[in-house]
């Protein structure tokens, strides 16, 4: 296993620096430079001034030689600096990594801890009223646009919010936006206002993961209590619980890997529209916020996060293969 691990790691590099020239090019092609957009928003700027900022910024050099200085100063550790938040871009990711992880971990443990047992009863209990209605939830949550589900959550639940007259329910009211209210002390009232601006931004970010998970969890399941060994199980006068949790949900969940493995970058990748809808300041608002502001410079450090976090839980999903079926070997 040490050995595959390895060699996928080094598989890895080549993979990543295609990545990055692809990315690299495509926003070095997109109209609109840091010189470019300077005068627009300043017409006085003199042509010396156009030719000073250009060698300053080095746009006047061909596009290998900008990346290979772009790559050489991302391996240090150097991702450049923000033209449009006046910091230095690895500053301003740790900021937003940190925030998009309280995110994305908590949408994903919700759509795991809902969709894994729904899943699994749908199966059990096939085309019983559940099976039914979890069938029902999986399409909606597939088809519903994030966006728009993001909006109708904050209109029912922070600006409309009929159930506040019913007693015992006054205070359910969610904040529409942001990521804590300012001057909170710290603590656990800080932490129990940081869980209330979470509650509408996990929900709608974890909706359409749910709904896949809870899908894949169905047909896999169903899959393996057909098959001979649990039958054979069954025959032997296994408890119900025996042969579902102990010989058919671990198989079952073989597949459901590499769903869950590589929705967790999907995650991140998904969230610049729930963050943007929530005012979340997160890697994916901050991802918008660049290409919209012409920042590339953030926008190429985003998205490499992005594709690297994409080639990790890969690499996760591989390992969680062997881990779940013994018969499964790498080396």
């Amino acid at each position: 296993m040490q050995r595959y691990i390895f060699r996928r790691l080094v598989q890895m590099i080549p993979i990543a620096l295609g990545i990055s020239v692809l990315m690299f090019t495509l926003l070095t092609l997109a109209p609109g430079d840091p010189v470019d957009l300077l005068i627009s928003s300043d017409p006085r700027v003199k042509p010396e001034d156009v030719i000073r900022l250009k060698h300053l910024y080095g746009l006047d050099q061909p596009i290998h030689i900008r990346y290979l200085k772009w790559l050489g100063r991302t391996v240090r550790g150097d991702l450049g600096f923000s033209r449009t938040y006046k910091e230095p871009v690895t500053e301003l990711m740790q900021d937003r990594i940190g925030n998009s992880l309280w995110l994305t971990v908590t949408a994903f443990v919700l759509a795991i801890a809902v969709a894994v047992p729904v899943g699994i009863f749908s199966a059990l209990h096939q085309y019983s009223a559940l099976d039914y209605t979890a069938t029902t939830f999986t399409f909606f949550g597939v088809s519903i646009p994030v966006f728009w589900f993001g909006i109708m959550a904050i209109y029912l639940f922070a600006v409309w919010h009929p159930w506040t007259q019913i007693p015992g329910l006054a205070g359910l009211v969610l904040p529409p936006g942001g990521i804590s209210t300012p001057g909170v002390p710290g603590g656990l009232p800080f932490f129990l206002d940081r869980v209330r601006y979470i509650i509408l931004p996990s929900i709608v970010l974890a909706l359409l993961s749910m709904a896949t998970y809870t899908r894949y969890t169905r047909s896999s399941m169903l899959e393996v209590i057909r098959q001979d060994y649990v039958r054979t199980a069954r025959a032997k006068g296994l408890a119900e619980g025996v042969v579902v949790n102990k010989h058919a949900l671990r198989n079952a969940l073989i597949p459901l890997v590499t769903i869950i493995a590589l929705s967790i970058s999907g995650l991140f990748a998904g969230a610049p529209i729930t963050e943007t809808v929530f005012a979340w300041p997160g890697v994916g608002r901050l991802l918008v916020d660049s290409v919209i502001g012409g920042d590339y410079v953030a926008a190429q450090a985003v998205l490499m996060f992005l594709a690297v976090l994409v080639l990790i839980f890969n690499l996760i999903a591989d390992v969680g293969y062997a881990l779940l079926d013994p018969r499964i070997k790498y080396d």
